[in-house]
């Protein structure tokens, strides 16, 4: 099978440790490609961020679509544009949000999310909303810390991380979700200290998709992901 992770930013660090925590895990057999898109942000701080970044997370979906690609994941922890690329696409499209939310359902009864900075505490919350699992939502707590900072300094993250874990549990979270790409590869050393599942949304994600590619499962095109019908832009 052939896999493409796509960095949905223009970060260089953050494309680099996804794709090194992916070589770790991937099957021998499986070829991937991770990149980024052409342009856009740095990094995804903001809803402003995400709609400066739309436009080429699209255009790098389309140009999958005759790459032999059997499955596309958007590799941020927010999910930009999910919706239009998996309208657009007849290959099955994923989240890294969606995925980790999904599979923590798994492990226990509430879920937190650690997340970048305090702002973002209110996104992360309304998206799950959005998803409807406020009854399996313990809270969100956010680092204190910037997307390229986090990805540049994993000691500070292990030390924040821990403390704010840790309140997530007493809130009532038996899992915790790494929420942003740029912590991957930060969950192992967590988990260890917590003892107490902790998800990394790169990891899961990738996994995930390995085994439902087998499946040869794919977004429904008869209503939510309908194929959208292509307009005249003046």
């Amino acid at each position: 099978m052939k896999i493409l992770v796509l960095n949905p930013n223009t970060s260089e660090i953050v494309t680099a440790k996804v794709a090194s925590v992916i070589e770790k895990i991937a099957r021998p057999e499986t070829i991937t490609v991770v990149k980024s898109v052409a342009h856009g942000p740095e990094s995804l701080e903001s809803f402003h961020d995400e709609a400066l970044a739309a436009p080429y997370i699209i255009e790098a979906i389309k140009a999958a679509q005759s790459e032999d690609f059997d499955a596309i994941i958007l590799a941020a922890f927010c999910d930009p544009a999910i919706e239009a690329a998996k309208e657009i696409s007849t290959i099955p499209v994923f989240g890294s949000e969606e995925c980790a939310f999904s599979v923590s359902l798994l492990f226990g009864n509430k879920f937190g999310i650690i997340t970048e900075k305090r702002h973002k505490e209110a996104v992360k919350a309304r998206e799950v909303r959005k998803h409807g699992l406020e009854s399996r939502f313990a809270g969100v707590r956010a680092l204190g810390m910037g997307v390229i900072e986090i990805a540049n300094d994993p000691a500070k993250v292990k030390e924040r991380g821990i403390e704010v874990a840790k309140n997530l549990i007493s809130m009532g979270a038996e899992v915790i979700i790494m929420g942003c790409a740029s912590m991957a590869g930060y969950a192992a050393d967590l988990e260890r200290e917590l003892g107490v599942p902790i998800i990394d949304p790169t990891v899961v994600t990738f996994k995930l998709v390995e085994g439902l590619v087998e499946t040869g499962l794919t977004q429904s095109k008869i209503g939510l992901y309908s194929m959208p019908v292509e307009q005249k832009i003046n």
